[in-house]
């Protein structure tokens, strides 16, 4: 008798990780506000998903700092202090160079190639000075690059963290406490560092590109 072929396995998530899945696209697509409540009933409703599992999305998106809670008192979506926007910007700066720097020496030139692509786009958007472009245009950037990361350890570890960064730094950016100067030479850079392979040039480039001189 043959053998039959392998059928795929076919992906199965838990109404938790539904739950974690949608309410952080909602934050990311400012559907839920930085300080909007988040009620129970009301994310029962829109999601169609019971208590239990919902609450355990929250708490996972508390931990890596999409929402924050306050027993009794309040579950709500991240709402950044500003006063903590430095050590914000150079933690992530410090994770996403790393991941970097382990992702720029396996790079095939299919890979290179539509990076490069990337980073030209956001240069574009540096000089026009288009905060929200420049945001959504970074984040994919740094997407493409952990999703090419091949420590999947690294990512497994750094990944959620980096996305609760990425929101909180988001939120307290605006286009008057951007350094467009830094990143105008920042991505040129990281662009030349990829093209040559060189991971240690990439990583300082990335840390540059977060590198902060202005305040609020």
């Amino acid at each position: 008798m043959p053998v039959p072929s392998a059928t795929p396995p076919v992906e199965r998530r838990s109404l938790r990780e539904v739950a974690v899945e949608r309410i952080r696209a909602a934050i990311f697509e400012g559907t839920l506000e930085p300080g909007e409540h988040l009620n129970d009933g009301e994310l029962q409703s829109w999601l169609g998903i019971s208590r239990t599992p919902i609450r355990e999305a929250l708490n996972d998106l508390a931990r890596v700092g999409l929402v924050e809670m306050a027993a009794q008192r309040y579950t709500r979506v991240a709402l950044p202090d500003p006063a903590q926007r430095t050590e914000l910007m150079q933690t992530l700066g410090a994770m996403l160079g790393g991941v970097v720097r382990v992702t720029v020496p396996g790079l095939g030139a299919t890979q290179k190639k539509a990076l490069g692509r990337s980073i030209d786009q956001i240069r574009v958007v540096v000089d026009e000075r288009d905060a929200a472009e420049y945001d959504r245009l970074s984040r994919s950037l740094f997407d493409a690059f952990i999703d090419a990361c091949p420590n999947p350890t690294l990512v497994d570890a750094t990944k959620d963290i980096i996305n609760g960064l990425s929101y909180r730094v988001s939120v307290m950016t605006t286009p008057e406490v951007i350094d467009w100067d830094t990143k105008r030479a920042a991505f040129p850079a990281l662009g030349d560092a990829l093209q040559a392979g060189d991971a240690v040039a990439a990583e300082l480039a990335v840390e540059d590109v977060f590198r902060l001189s202005k305040t609020l």
